[in-house]
């Protein structure tokens, strides 16, 4: 993959601490001066062992980065890709994404995945450069609180993992979709992961509870999982959501915006993947998506050795 004459006069290097002016710099020109990526966020990601924040600089002035995390065994993240507005469209993000996968290549293993939206046409383009593969998308979608009978949920505990484990083995919805996410990740929920979740206090694991049996399973934050990102305090947020037919989505759809108004949300809001169906049924259960037509997040994988 060629690169650029500007691109092959980069030079990379480890972030620091003192790089966050300049990334500060870039990141307020960055969708609107919303990004996400606070000085909190970038000293995590510095102090970060388990993988690799790659800076980019042309003549000693930072121009980019981009960060490899490591989410899990065997499962990796890529992250974090910025580049300085005023030198776009000049081959950094190519060098960036070269910098990130020769790092991996020398120390990952597994599967390597990151998100964009449909709509950066350019991160699309290096996706299928780097024969990463589209497997699944989503949409945003919400609904206001409302008063609906929520009790149809169960908090689930350590002790029902099996229970739930033998759920999602069966699941039409989790042979589609493995995630959960989670501030822009998606995480693969493996069995150790729902263990995980079954015991953390910052997330509740739900059962639908229908007929006496499981038939449905839901994960919701109580707290950011990342301690440098806050969730928005007016909004439940829904991680992962499972059900095996139209009606019972719809059930729990409109339980979980009740759950929301009892624990004081104005909101509840779910990445909602496409392809399950659900789009037929999120709408007559007051939610509604967010984004403008035909946008989407776009999950891409790739193994270590392809």
């Amino acid at each position: 993959m060629e690169m650029s004459s500007f691109a092959s006069r980069l030079e990379f290097r480890e972030g620091i601490e003192q790089d966050w002016p300049a990334v500060q710099a870039i990141t307020a020109r960055t969708w609107g001066g919303e990004d996400y990526l606070n000085q909190d966020l970038w000293s995590a990601w510095i102090n970060d062992s388990t993988g690799a924040l790659h800076v980019a600089t042309f003549n000693q002035h930072v121009v980019g980065f981009g960060k490899v995390a490591c989410l899990g065994p065997a499962e990796w993240w890529l992250e974090g890709l910025r580049v300085h507005p005023d030198v776009q469209g000049k081959g950094v993000a190519r060098a960036i994404m070269a910098e990130n996968m020769a790092w991996f290549s020398r120390h990952g293993d597994g599967i390597i995945r990151f998100a964009t939206c449909s709509e950066n046409e350019a991160t699309g383009h290096l996706a299928r450069e780097y024969k990463f593969r589209n497997t699944v998308s989503y949409v945003n979608v919400e609904a206001p609180t409302a008063q609906h009978e929520y009790h149809g949920f169960k908090l689930l505990e350590p002790q029902n993992a099996d229970l739930v484990w033998n759920y999602l083995r069966r699941s039409p919805v989790y042979r589609v979709d493995h995630y959960v996410e989670s501030l822009w990740k998606l995480y693969y929920l493996t069995r150790d992961r729902l263990e995980t979740y079954l015991g953390d206090s910052s997330v509740d694991v739900l059962g639908w509870r229908q007929h006496d049996q499981l038939s449905g399973v839901a994960v919701i934050y109580n707290q950011s999982p990342e301690p440098a990102l806050q969730l928005d305090a007016n909004k439940l947020y829904i991680g992962y959501l499972d059900a095996p037919d139209d009606t019972t989505l719809g059930a729990m759809l409109g339980a979980l915006r009740g759950l929301a108004e009892a624990r004081g949300y104005g909101h509840a809001t779910w990445k909602m993947p496409k392809g399950i169906g659900a789009e037929r049924v999120v709408g007559g259960s007051g939610f509604e998506i967010t984004w403008p037509d035909d946008e989407e997040i776009r999950l891409y994988e790739r193994p270590l050795n392809v």
